[in-house]
């Protein structure tokens, strides 16, 4: 039975694609590739994450210093950026039901919390920051623990095929959903243990978990 359920939240709760993009592009001099356009983005999602970097020929070593940037720039979007249509109501469900719910987010604790705040989302009891695009499992892992239940009461639900990858790397349930950042095709290879193609699927998803 699950307790517990973890969120991402770019792509999951947020609709912030565009807003990542626009923050991309703006960057995309500095940093040595060129800006992305619509079209290019369709490609680029069937890709998994480390591949998109190739294509883009971002190294590695730059991921950290770029990223301090992107998440800083991103809090000029905190008004602009909405929730995906139909999750605050999922939400409210979840937590009217009694399930304690919790974000992990490779964004930033301050972001997280402005947009919440200016969306009137108050239905959460942890706020965690992943460090790093590929090391979300260490935070999930540690918020596990903090939260004392075992890894069959929690379940995580995130929008990427890393999100799937760092569930199964610490042994937890995982509901990748449809409407965020990958394509179909990368979310079905990654084998998750459930899919959700609307926000109010989750509600129905969570309950039949024995």
């Amino acid at each position: 039975m699950i307790k517990q359920i973890i969120f991402d939240l770019d792509g999951t709760l947020v609709d912030s694609l565009d807003a990542f993009i626009k923050i991309g592009n703006e960057m995309a001099e500095k940093y040595g590739y060129k800006p992305v356009s619509q079209e290019k983005i369709k490609e680029l999602l069937q890709l998994p994450m480390k591949k998109r970097l190739a294509a883009l020929k971002i190294p590695i070593y730059k991921l950290p210093k770029m990223g301090v940037e992107l998440l800083s720039s991103y809090n000029t979007y905190a008004e602009e950026v909405k929730p995906v249509n139909g999750v605050k109501e999922m939400l409210e469900k979840l937590h009217t039901a009694g399930y304690g719910l919790s974000i992990v987010s490779s964004n930033t604790v301050h972001n997280i919390k402005a947009f919440l705040e200016i969306n009137q989302m108050h239905m959460f009891d942890n706020i965690q920051s992943s460090k790093g695009l590929f090391a979300k499992h260490v935070t999930i892992g540690r918020l596990i623990t903090k939260l004392g239940v075992k890894k069959d009461e929690v379940i995580y639900i995130g929008d990427e095929q890393r999100d799937v990858e760092a569930c199964k790397k610490i042994g937890i349930k995982v509901i990748s959903v449809l409407w965020g950042f990958d394509s179909l095709e990368l979310i079905a290879n990654s084998k998750p243990d459930f899919i959700a193609f609307k926000p109010e699927e989750i509600l129905e998803i969570v309950t039949t978990i024995e």
